[in-house]
């Protein structure tokens, strides 16, 4: 066992029509020479590799002076993907745990399954943003451990209070001897595009740029604009028509002022692991309050869940992918805590962490798996799922 101590749209060169912008496409030599530009067929279309081929002719009239053959104009070459440990290395800048997300929940099934937990005797309360883009680290969860209760609110905050928390602990299974297990997921989000545009996020079907997460990049303007002690106000006071925010910010502002950090330089990366710390605390001082551990055994997992999206959904784009920065991990059995220590724990091989990707996509065949660094593998969220489970596919197409 491994346990160790706590711890938009497309943009391009659109390819103009006027003979004065035709004419720089022309090898200088040539330029003098009266030629006819011709576009490579009627009905081109721009795309996301540069300009719209042009291929140069001779005038009749002067092909007594302008050479036989005018060398076609070559496209602007196609950007070169960066591989996914190029795109992992960029990110653990910010999180320096972040591997995969189903090599992360290949390390918690293996690593919780030596504690007792599994899909058929446990239950998921699962604690994530509202954003539907959320919806792809429900699915990895709920492959492995069945339709989960959630506590979802803005930002990841919990609102839900302990009769919601005892509710979902209500559905569990009961094991034989009469004692419950509780798996509890809670994870922030953000985004960082596969060009590393921090908070961008495309979605299926908008033409431009979106971002995540909206709730604590709308906080984090209000702390610099603002300051932090306007927000901090008496527990309890909310504003009725905006309530999951406001708690979520008088939260922040709270635990902000509590680790004395600096507003003007906090970032979102930072007011993201500043959310992790909070909702964790507030997620455990729930399970105190919920749990009674001489009747049920208990698992935590926390983390940031990171949306490492193409920065344009298309085929010729970006390939999708997702990671996970474990925060906390540790299981309660008998009453026993015990901490694990997730990057300690061996990943699983790329033919395991297809197959599990694979099955969390509803059969949507996942093809490309690759190594990532500090050990991880690196699985990719593909097109199809993202249009099909998010919406927008009619639009894309």
């Amino acid at each position: 066992m491994f346990v160790l101590n706590q711890r938009p749209t497309v943009s391009c060169k659109t390819a103009c029509s006027c003979a004065n912008c035709r004419m720089r496409h022309i090898t200088p030599s040539h330029a003098a020479s009266p030629v006819r530009i011709m576009q490579a067929s009627r009905s081109c279309k721009c795309s996301n590799r540069g300009m719209v081929p042009v291929r140069a002719q001779a005038n009749p009239v002067a092909a007594a002076t302008a050479p036989a053959n005018v060398a076609a104009v070559a496209p602007a070459p196609a950007p070169v993907k960066r591989n996914f440990a190029a795109r992992h290395s960029e990110i653990v800048r910010y999180f320096p745990s972040a591997m995969g997300v189903d090599d992360f929940m290949g390390r918690v099934e293996v690593a919780l399954a030596g504690f007792g937990f599994t899909g058929d005797n446990s239950i998921a309360m699962t604690n994530l943003c509202r954003d539907e883009s959320t919806q792809v680290m429900k699915d990895k969860i709920e492959a492995i451990f069945g339709s989960s209760f959630n506590t979802n609110g803005l930002g990841g905050v919990l609102t839900c209070g302990v009769t919601g928390m005892k509710a979902g602990l209500s559905h569990s299974p009961v094991c034989f001897g009469g004692r419950e297990r509780y798996v509890f997921f809670a994870f922030p989000h953000i985004a960082i595009n596969s060009e590393g545009e921090m908070g961008a996020l495309s979605r299926p079907g908008r033409p431009k740029q979106s971002c995540a997460c909206g709730a604590l990049l709308a906080i984090l303007n209000a702390f610099k604009v603002e300051g932090v002690e306007r927000s901090c106000k008496v527990p309890g006071v909310h504003d009725p028509l905006d309530p999951e925010l406001t708690i979520l910010q008088q939260r922040l502002a709270r635990r902000v002022r509590y680790e004395k950090l600096d507003v003007q330089r906090l970032d979102l990366p930072g007011l993201t692991q500043v959310a992790e710390r909070t909702i964790t605390d507030d997620l455990e001082y729930l399970i105190e309050k919920a749990v009674d551990p001489a009747l049920a055994d208990y698992a935590v997992i926390t983390g940031v869940h990171i949306h490492n999206w193409g920065k344009q959904l298309t085929e010729d784009g970006d390939t999708s992918i997702e990671f996970v920065a474990p925060a906390k991990a540790y299981t309660v059995v008998n009453g026993l805590k015990t901490y694990i220590d997730l990057p300690q724990v061996p990943a699983l091989s790329p033919r395991q962490i297809k197959t599990m990707a694979t099955r969390s996509f509803n059969g949507i065949d996942v093809r490309h798996v690759q190594p990532g660094v500090r050990g991880s593998v690196i699985s990719e969220v593909p097109l199809e799922y993202l249009v099909k489970k998010l919406g927008g596919s009619q639009l894309m197409e």
